[in-house]
């Protein structure tokens, strides 16, 4: 989902640049106005500033996930937007000759849509079920606020139909029955959650050090197969 904003924002770029007189609001400009808009400067450096989020997105979730920093991955992309987005409201003006400064009116709307589409992209991307890897060595957990376990540092795994109540998010995301992230759990404090759905089974995976992860999906069969997995290489 990352990957496919980054490649969106590159797209938007070379859009702009190849259609100029589509910026909102250039077509319903006065004559004189659309005079004193450097349209070609304008579109140029809209161009370059949506190619330069795009890149970045797409390399920094590369590199985040690299290091094993996916929670950091999820909050990049946003970042990037509500950067990119400041700086075309902050450089876009010099562009706009009007004494009424029709760019930076624009731009401002611009800003705005920009990150609420990314906030929109960051739910969605939120909502998507996690996916699972079984590796040699470990279990990963993909997608928002995904993780990875070593089977050398697992304690315990069990199946249960229902978990303590969810007290509180730390960080993540909950959107209705979906609880992502790190959330405190009564009878057991802090623990990371991929919570899919509302009803059990729950796979529940205890480290040596006492961190408690829990799963489960909307398909219970997946659930299942998934604690199966692990029986075999615990």
């Amino acid at each position: 989902m990352t990957t496919l904003i980054g490649i969106t924002l590159i797209s938007f770029g070379f859009f702009v640049k190849a259609f100029p007189k589509l910026i909102s609001g250039y077509n319903t400009m006065s004559k004189r106005q659309q005079e004193n808009i450097d349209i070609e400067g304008l579109s140029t450096f809209m161009r370059n500033t949506f190619l330069a989020m795009g890149f970045m997105v797409v390399v920094g979730h590369i590199l985040l996930k690299a290091v094993n920093q996916p929670t950091l991955s999820d909050y990049f992309a946003p970042l990037v937007i509500a950067i990119g987005a400041i700086i075309m409201v902050v450089k876009g003006r010099q562009f706009d000759h009007n004494q009424e400064k029709f760019v930076n009116s624009k731009f401002k709307v611009l800003f705005t849509a920009l990150i609420l589409i990314g906030a929109l992209l960051s739910v969605i991307y939120g909502i998507i079920p996690s996916k699972h890897e079984m590796k040699h060595e470990s279990v990963a957990f993909s997608g928002s606020y995904g993780t990875e376990l070593k089977f050398s540092e697992i304690d315990s795994i069990a199946l249960t139909d229902r978990i303590p109540r969810v007290l509180s998010r730390n960080n993540g995301l909950g959107v209705g029955q979906i609880k992502k992230g790190t959330f405190r759990v009564e009878d057991i404090g802090k623990a990371h959650l991929l919570v899919h759905a509302s009803s059990g089974p729950f796979l529940v995976i205890i480290t040596k050090s006492g961190e408690t992860t829990i799963i489960n999906y909307k398909d219970k069969a997946k659930t299942d197969q998934i604690y199966k997995e692990l029986q075999s290489k615990i």
